[in-house]
């Protein structure tokens, strides 16, 4: 049988995804029922209790001296997603004849109280900004038929705010029920300034993650500069697991293929961030064509790797203009749709 490259380089896809009520998933499909598997799923003792006593969460701690209270209200979505929607490989100027569309899991903002949505479900999911000293409040409501959370990284919480199963253990907010909406707390403490990812971390913990279940938190230094341009590029998986497609798409903010994938701009002159953040199995190396920047070594470098669930922020003053190729260089990412466009006008 003839392998074409494409299905060549996506081979090494058929992997052990999960274990979930004792059953195991493989990466490749085919998607399982997750309403019945959570169903087999027992709800912890504390969820439980918390439910019969109808407690309230933990209370909110104050912000630092000088600090502010963020608040987000945020729901989980199910959403009609397309991985391709232009059904073309703009890099390599070819159709995409496979299919590419499927019922993802998104988180979605709103306005106070879920008053109205501020933008479509998507991936990734809203971004959430703060500055050091501040407390992010994100109200959180499960609008799916499963449970699913959302947990943080690099910011400060107590247990109760971990948004984490952990079996038996499992507190309320790591065992967010359909219908239901749970107040989490995170404290940005000084020190905790930086771009970070969060995640669904529920029962079914990595398969939300794989449907979209992700986003971005950015803590600023209090009073530090903006930069003028600012990019958030997260590098993830859709497997068939997770999609009910034939095959694995590698993405960049969920879709894949340049003239898909998000086409970044930019003006010369202008100060430019990049938020680079790896959310599945795989390592990635970034690379933008015609850029440089200083790591942290003090090195002048174009790539940089980040692992599962890293972050990686690299700064420059625009200098090039042009369209320019950003990607990962793992090549068979790369070709697997693992880029997009950075166009830079004069």
């Amino acid at each position: 049988m003839q392998t074409d490259r494409r299905h060549f380089l996506s081979g090494g896809a058929g992997l052990f995804l999960c274990t979930i009520a004792g059953r195991q998933i493989a990466a490749d499909g085919p998607e399982p029922d997750w309403q019945e598997l959570a169903g087999q799923i027992p709800t912890p003792p504390n969820v439980r209790s918390a439910e019969l006593r109808q407690l309230p969460g933990a209370p909110v701690p104050a912000p630092a001296a000088g600090g502010t209270r963020r608040e987000y209200w945020i729901t989980a979505e199910a959403v009609k997603w397309n991985i391709v929607p232009t059904k073309r490989d703009a890099m390599m100027d070819k159709k995409v004849t496979e299919k590419t569309k499927f019922t993802a899991w998104c988180y979605r903002e709103y306005t106070a109280n879920f008053g109205a949505p501020k933008g479509p479900a998507q991936m990734p999911g809203p971004l959430l900004e703060a500055e050091t000293g501040d407390t992010l409040v994100v109200n959180f409501r499960n609008t799916l038929t499963v449970p699913v959370t959302m947990h943080p990284h690099g910011v400060f919480y107590s247990q109760q705010m971990d948004g984490a199963y952990k079996g038996k253990f499992t507190d309320p907010g790591g065992f967010v029920k359909p219908g239901k909406t749970f107040q989490y707390s995170w404290d940005c403490k000084a020190g905790t300034e930086g771009v970070w990812p969060y995640h669904d971390h529920g029962p079914l913990d990595p398969a939300p993650l794989y449907k979209g279940l992700f986003g971005a938190i950015n803590v600023r230094k209090k009073g530090a500069p903006r930069p003028d341009v600012e990019h958030y590029i997260f590098f993830n998986s859709l497997l068939p697991a997770a999609t009910g497609l034939r095959k694995p798409f590698h993405c960049i903010n969920g879709r894949s293929f340049a003239g898909n994938t998000p086409t970044l701009t930019a003006k010369v002159g202008q100060k430019v961030a990049q938020h680079v953040i790896g959310m599945n199995n795989d390592f990635h190396t970034y690379h933008l064509h015609g850029h440089r920047w200083t790591a942290p070594d003090g090195r002048v470098v174009d790539n940089a790797t980040v692992g599962p669930a890293d972050s990686y922020s690299l700064q420059f003053t625009e200098d090039n203009a042009g369209r320019w190729f950003y990607h990962c260089h793992v090549f068979s990412h790369l070709h697997e749709g693992m880029n997009g466009f950075y166009v830079v006008e004069p």
